[in-house]
């Protein structure tokens, strides 16, 4: 026995307590807040915040055995619930929730998040991680609203190609396709013509026929393309939206530029030809 008698029963008061519970709601918010896209915090430090909080409640826990039981019955069941709520919201925000990063304007302008209605396809941002209907039914209020038709008239480029070689007529093309693939196409089969595995096809060497044929790659811009196809090995089943409201004179120079890109060499498609198909 020691002489100082048996130990002392001690109870911790209210206020160590409420010092615990605000530490350990703080460090929780912290940890919540890249969840909610309020700010952005390294990995690592993520991880030292858990670590602290994991140390706190066992270091409570360890002596809460010499402290009245109401307090074991209120910290030990929700924090250990609470704990585990936010390990798994952390682990299932990859592939859940948006990150912090954008798309690029020319995504965010053709596609939506909060669309609603019928899809066929849906697909994901390997950069924002949101989500994206390829198919859409045309929003004419949402429409307008990016393409009001005083400034998209005006935009239409003026191209003569009257008297000019086939050579002539072909660097024409190419030079204004250029701009427009990078305006209407870059954000899914990219300025390098490589698009994105497993959501949109390359450009670059495609084997795709629909591509190889001049008049079947006219009438894929034209009416869009849905259903799975396969190029070069690999396979894509997604949905690109119809591009019918350009001019037979932008169809033209994107399909031109896209056939003499990147490797390319397919030859030139004409203002006539996307007229002709229409």
């Amino acid at each position: 026995m020691s002489a100082h008698g048996p130990a002392e029963h001690h109870e911790h008061s209210f206020g160590y307590y409420f010092v615990i519970i605000a530490t350990l709601t703080a460090i929780t918010l912290v940890e919540l807040g890249p969840l909610f896209q309020w700010y952005n915090l390294p990995i690592p430090l993520l991880l030292v915040m858990s670590a602290v909080k994991f140390t706190i409640v066992v270091a409570l826990f360890m002596h809460l055995k010499d402290d009245s039981k109401v307090f074991a019955q209120i910290f030990f069941a929700p924090l250990l619930g609470a704990m585990l709520m936010v390990f798994v919201m952390m682990v299932l925000a990859s592939n859940v929730y948006p990150s912090a990063r954008v798309d690029s304007v020319p995504v965010q302008e053709r596609y939506w998040t909060d669309y609603s209605g019928p899809c066929s396809s849906w697909v994901r941002s390997h950069i924002s991680n949101r989500w994206y209907c390829t198919s859409p039914q045309i929003d004419p209020v949402r429409l307008a609203v990016y393409n009001p038709p005083s400034a998209a008239a005006a935009a239409k480029p003026k191209l003569n190609l009257a008297g000019m070689t086939p050579d002539q007529q072909k660097a024409e093309l190419v030079k204004l396709g250029e701009g427009l693939f990078g305006t209407n196409c870059s954000a899914c089969h990219q300025t390098t013509g490589l698009g994105i595995p497993g959501a949109f096809p390359p450009l670059a060497g495609s084997d795709f026929a629909g591509f190889q044929d001049p008049a079947q790659h006219v009438k894929i811009i034209l009416g869009g393309l849905t259903g799975e196809i396969t190029v070069k090995g690999g396979t894509f089943n997604g949905a690109m939206a119809s591009f019918k409201q350009l001019s037979d004179t932008e169809i033209a120079a994107i399909a031109t530029f896209e056939r003499n890109s990147w490797g390319n060499n397919l030859g030139v498609v004409l203002p006539e030809h996307v007229a002709a198909a229409r």
